[in-house]
């Protein structure tokens, strides 16, 4: 995994009080990051997703995922 940081968002620690900056995780080989999807079952039927944004903290390094759009993964 490799962190980049990508600046500050005046987020709080919840483990230490410390300032939370906005962080870019990444796990793959294309660089693409993080995504929630949610979808029925069945091959035809739409993959509902949502980006993540990672925030770390720069006291104790707690790190905090946040879905970017939660709603976009509600299947109706």
């Amino acid at each position: 995994m490799k962190f980049e940081v990508r600046g500050g968002i005046g987020m709080e620690c919840i483990k230490c009080k410390g300032k939370m900056i906005n962080a870019k995780i990444g796990g793959d080989i294309y660089g693409v990051g993080l995504s929630l999807t949610n979808k029925k079952k069945g091959v035809f039927e739409i993959l509902h997703q949502s980006t993540v944004s990672c925030f770390v903290c720069v006291e104790c390094g707690y790190i905090e995922l946040k879905a970017d759009k939660p709603k976009d993964l509600i299947i109706e």
